[in-house]
């Protein structure tokens, strides 16, 4: 059962965990809070209004907690890939072997290697969206 819900963040959509989703929203909601304290005791300069909104400035929490779950969703997928799929990987970008090269070794045709490829790619693509 995957209880992942998808999210909007620095303008892109993201597949996150519940649990990280409703984390990330307290966490939006803590800096809103302290946002409005922040007005209320002390006036800002236009720099620094300008400098907090939202889409400019990072929020090194949420980006290294998605960062994380990028990384882990990509380890799951390489693992979910098989053997012969990060075999293909590895000859190809571990050991830089033509798709020819590769296909000697696997006993199919450039156009396999190729089209495997581009299925793994996608694959670990979509992992980390």
């Amino acid at each position: 059962m995957n209880d992942n819900v998808v999210i909007e963040y620095n303008g892109e959509q993201v597949s996150v965990p519940k649990e990280a989703a409703d984390f990330l929203e307290q966490d939006w909601k803590r800096e809103q809070a302290q946002n409005k304290r922040d007005q209320r005791h002390q006036s800002k300069s236009a720099f620094e209004t300008v400098l907090s909104c939202s889409g400019c400035v990072r929020r090194p929490v949420e980006d290294e907690m998605l960062w994380n779950l990028r990384l882990e969703n990509l380890r799951k997928t390489v693992v979910d890939l098989g053997d012969q799929g990060r075999e293909l990987i590895r000859l190809r970008y571990g050991s830089d072997l033509t798709m020819e090269e590769i296909g000697k070794i696997h006993g199919i045709s450039k156009a396999a290697v190729s089209k495997r490829l581009k299925t793994l790619h996608e694959k670990l693509r979509s992992s980390v969206l």
